[in-house]
């Protein structure tokens, strides 16, 4: 192996298990290319590497999936629950649309 691979697989066994979508997409970019560097590699080492680095890829691909799935569910009980609420009390909503327009306002105003 190169020292190149050596020190890229030295920065990503030591990267903490990413919980945010962002940070998930960057650790299945890096594992991909420190999988793609260690394809010119031959041996029983590299190649223990590139099953492991490959099922981490897939397992954090899936987990991904499942993160941007939840995400959406979420977004979308809290749209209908807002609906629901505003079909339900109108007045409300217009009285707290107004009072966050004025605070909103206010704070606007005072950093002008």
């Amino acid at each position: 192996m190169t020292s190149r691979t050596h020190r890229a697989a030295g920065e990503d066994a030591g990267a903490p298990h990413a919980a945010g979508g962002g940070d998930l997409r960057d650790l299945i970019a890096r594992a991909e290319e420190m999988m793609a560097a260690l394809a010119d590699d031959s041996g029983e080492a590299a190649a223990a590497i590139r099953e492991r680095v490959g099922a981490s890829v897939a397992a954090a691909r899936a987990r991904l999936g499942d993160l941007e799935s939840d995400a959406r569910e979420m977004t979308d009980e809290a749209v209908a629950a807002a609906d629901r609420y505003v079909r339900g009390n109108p007045w409300a909503a217009v009285a707290i649309a107004a009072a966050a327009g004025v605070v909103i306002g206010a704070l606007l105003t005072r950093r002008g």
